[in-house]
């Protein structure tokens, strides 16, 4: 097969600034390209030549000034190149502009949450739809949602999970382990994981509210956060301040370990003694907590979206359904402090089920047969 994948317009392949789509679609596709001719597209980025090629991987990377300028750029350049099936990722709006370019050619939207098709309106939504072959969903809950908002175009929706690297994310000795907390001075205190990007509905500062509880009664638990306000921004953000402020507040030690490269992020996991995902919206798949099972390490998360997919309540992690409450979350991480034997049940737990579910050879051979069907 030839296939076109085509990128979110803001942030570059490889994905050297981040991004969680730009960082799923890398690997699903430099996979895949290892039988497939794969062309991807992409936006510029100072540090990257305008092609790149590596065996069956070519990335074409083109100007961002806007969404529209961006999908016009890289159409013009590669409607001129046949392919037998084009992915276009998270951007639903760019639909009609591609099969205008390729009218014989079938597209595939992915959409990794609920935020870009719910954005548009019904008749753009419907217009959109109308021009894919297929659209899938990285969780079923996404699926379901969409079917039901767009039943005319329910036959089009499948879910297909995504994978983690369970080579690079993976469990690491006790020695590793002492190595990292001492490299950035954390080994004295029990900490409290979150990885992602720091905005309010991923729901740090009620994270920060739960360790306040905790701290009651073990003055050893601080927060770590890995993460900022957009991939690869540095400066603190109005909601950065404003949990800096609440944890000084309330006396919790808070490190911003701040933007952290792809190729690095899995050493982060090992920091932490729980990981904790408190998001306060319906994520899809929430790449974070399969990496954090992968790596062997004890999750908390809120049970809502996507996650109920990956993390098995009880068996590879504990669900928090009042998802608001800094106590509910207290109260769970809590379990995993006081007992051992449970932190080790779920840590190795989330990961038998990452490498059983979520490894990115299945994902990939499933994506594979989906194209196939599509031809």
């Amino acid at each position: 097969m030839k296939i076109l994948a085509i990128a979110p317009d803001r942030l570059p392949l490889p994905p050297i600034k981040g991004g969680s789509v730009e960082t799923v679609m890398y690997q699903f596709f430099s996979r895949l390209a290892r039988t497939e001719r794969v062309t991807m597209a992409s936006c510029t980025h100072p540090a990257l030549p305008n092609r790149s090629l590596a065996g069956k991987l070519t990335i074409r990377r083109f100007p961002y000034r806007n969404g529209q300028a961006y999908i016009k750029a890289a159409l013009d350049t590669l409607s001129k190149q046949n392919f037998d099936l084009i992915q276009v990722d998270n951007r639903p709006a760019f639909v009609p502009a591609i099969r205008r370019a390729f009218p014989a050619t079938p597209i595939i939207l992915s959409l990794h949450s609920l935020h870009f098709l719910s954005r548009l309106s019904r008749r753009q939504g419907g217009a959109a739809l109308a021009q894919a072959d297929g659209v899938t969903c990285v969780v079923k809950s996404l699926t379901s949602t969409f079917k039901n908002m767009y039943p005319q175009h329910a036959r089009k929706f499948r879910p297909m999970l995504l994978g983690v690297d369970t080579a690079q994310f993976r469990p690491r000795s006790s020695a590793y382990k002492a190595r990292i907390r001492t490299k950035y001075r954390l080994n004295d205190s029990y900490n409290l994981l979150f990885v992602g990007r720091i905005i309010p509905r991923k729901g740090l500062h009620t994270l920060i509210e739960a360790a306040a509880i905790l701290r009651r009664t073990n003055k050893r638990i601080a927060v770590v956060a890995v993460g900022a306000s957009w991939p690869g921004v540095k400066r603190e953000s109005p909601y950065m301040k404003r949990v800096r402020r609440l944890a000084k507040r309330l006396g919790v030690p808070l490190r911003f370990m701040g933007y952290v490269p792809p190729k690095r992020v899995h050493e982060m996991y090992h920091l932490g003694d729980v990981f904790v995902c408190p998001t306060q919206f319906q994520e899809g798949f929430a790449c974070v907590n399969s990496e954090a099972m992968a790596s062997g390490i004890p999750l908390v998360a809120s049970a809502r979206g996507g996650i109920l997919e990956v993390v098995q309540h009880r068996r590879s992690g504990l669900l928090v359904k009042s998802y608001k409450s800094p106590k509910a979350f207290a109260e769970a991480i809590g379990q995993i402090l006081t007992n051992p034997a449970l932190a080790k049940r779920l840590a190795g737990g989330g990961r038998s089920r990452v490498v059983s579910r979520f490894g990115w050879n299945k994902a990939v051979a499933n994506l594979k047969a989906y194209y196939r069907s599509k031809l």
